[in-house]
C-alpha cells in the first residue's frame, strides 16, 4: 500500500509538471508572435502605440534601413504600355519591392523619398519655369506600395510632390497616411517612437548653403525634445552628377557638429560616395531606388542600414551596412530594385562609395 501511495503521488507529481511546462510555452509563443503579427501589419501602427508602453527596456538592436529616389507613377500620369502606371494596374502592390520585403519586415524603421504626386482627383500640372516640363502623377493607391514593403516613413521634400501644385501634395500625403505610412513634410519635424527610442527626421530641400539656417532650427527642436536620434532627409545637389558639390559637402559637416546623427540626402539620381565625419554617417545622394520616371535610369544604388546596439534602453555604437543594389533589372525597367549578386558588381559599387568628397 506504502509504495502504490508513493507511486500515485509521483505519478501526480510529473503530471503536475508537464502541465505546467506545456502552458509555460505556449505563453512564451503567444508572447513573441504578437510583435510579429503586428509587425507584418504595418510598422507604423506598432510605432504610434510604443509611446504609451512602460514595458522595461530590454537589450536589442535597433535597425533603420534607407532608401533613394521611389516614384512610383508615370510621367504626366500617362497609362501607356510599358508604363509604370500601366504596369501597377496590371500587377499587385507587393509586385515592386518584392526582393525587399523580408529586409525591411526584418528591421525596426524604413525611410524612403517618395518623388511623385499619388492622387486620384483632376490636377493641374504646374507651368514649367523654362525647358521641358517633367510631371509625375500615378493613383493614390500607389501608397500601398510601400505599406506591402513594410516601409514606414516617406519624405515629400523633393521637387516633384508640387508636380500638381500644393492639391497634389496635400492629396499625395493623404494617400501615404491611408496607407498607414507617415508623411515627412517639407521643413516639418516628425517624430516616432520605435523600441523605445525617439526619432527625429526633418526633410527639406537644399540648394544653397543659406538653406541650413532652418536646418539648425530642427536640429535645436530636436535636441530639445530630447531625440535619441537626429535624422536629416535631404533632397539636394545636382542631377546625374556623381560628386557632391562642395558647398554641399561644407553644410552636411556643419550640420553634424551642430547635432545631426543621420544626414541621408537623394536627387541627383545617380549614387554618390558616403562619407563617415567626426563618426557620423553622410549619404550624399542614394540614387533612385524604385523608379518609373522613365525606361533606363540609371542603374546602380545602395540600401544603406544603421544598426544600433540598445544596452538597458540605451544607443550604443552605430555599425553601418550597405547592400549594393540595381534599380531595375534586365534590358528594361522592370520597376522592380533587387539585390546586387555579382561579386565584382558588388565590390564596383562598394569601391565607389569610399571615394573622397573633398573638404
Amino acid at each position: 500500500m506504502k509504495t502504490k501511495h508513493i507511486n500515485k503521488l509521483l505519478l501526480f507529481l510529473l503530471t503536475a509538471i508537464i502541465v505546467f511546462a506545456v502552458v509555460r510555452v505556449v505563453q512564451i509563443q503567444t508572447d513573441d508572435a504578437a510583435p510579429k503579427t503586428a509587425a507584418r501589419g504595418s510598422k507604423t501602427e506598432e510605432i504610434k502605440t510604443e509611446a504609451g508602453s512602460s514595458a522595461a527596456p530590454q537589450n536589442d538592436t535597433l535597425t533603420l534601413s534607407f532608401v533613394g529616389d521611389c516614384m512610383f507613377a508615370s510621367e504626366h500620369g500617362t497609362t501607356e504600355s510599358g508604363s509604370f502606371n500601366r504596369m501597377a494596374q496590371q500587377q499587385e502592390p507587393d509586385y515592386f519591392l518584392r526582393n525587399f520585403i523580408p529586409l525591411f519586415r526584418a528591421d525596426d524603421f524604413t525611410i524612403a523619398n517618395c518623388e511623385c504626386v499619388l492622387s486620384d482627383n483632376e490636377l493641374q500640372e504646374q507651368p514649367s519655369t523654362g525647358g521641358r516640363s517633367f510631371r509625375f502623377k500615378g493613383s493614390a493607391r500607389h501608397a500601398e506600395i510601400f505599406r506591402a514593403a513594410d516601409v514606414q516613413f516617406a519624405s515629400l521634400a523633393n521637387n516633384h510632390t508640387h508636380d500638381y501644385g500644393q492639391q497634389g501634395c496635400d492629396d499625395t500625403a493623404a494617400a501615404l497616411e491611408t496607407a498607414g505610412i507617415l508623411p515627412g513634410r517639407q521643413d516639418v519635424v516628425t517624430y516616432a517612437a520605435v523600441k523605445g527610442q525617439k526619432l527625429g527626421i526633418f526633410c527639406t530641400r537644399m540648394r544653397a548653403d543659406t538653406g541650413t539656417q532652418k536646418v539648425s532650427a530642427a536640429i535645436r527642436e530636436m535636441q530639445q525634445a530630447d531625440c535619441s536620434l537626429i535624422i536629416l532627409y535631404f533632397h539636394s545637389g545636382i542631377e546625374y552628377q556623381t560628386m557632391p558639390e562642395q558647398w554641399l559637402v561644407r553644410a552636411f559637416r556643419a550640420l553634424i557638429d551642430e547635432g545631426a546623427d543621420i544626414i541621408v540626402s537623394s536627387h541627383p539620381h545617380v549614387l554618390q560616395p558616403m562619407e563617415v565625419y567626426h563618426g557620423k554617417p553622410i549619404l550624399y545622394s542614394l540614387g533612385n531606388f524604385c523608379f518609373g520616371g522613365n525606361y533606363h535610369p540609371p542603374v546602380d544604388t545602395v540600401v544603406y542600414q544603421a544598426v544600433y546596439p540598445l544596452e538597458d534602453g540605451q544607443i550604443g555604437e552605430r555599425r553601418d551596412v550597405l547592400i549594393p543594389c540595381a534599380t531595375f533589372t534586365g534590358e528594361r525597367n522592370n520597376y522592380q530594385p533587387a539585390v546586387v549578386t555579382d561579386e565584382s558588381k558588388k565590390q564596383e559599387i562598394l569601391n565607389f562609395l569610399q571615394t573622397p568628397v573633398g573638404s
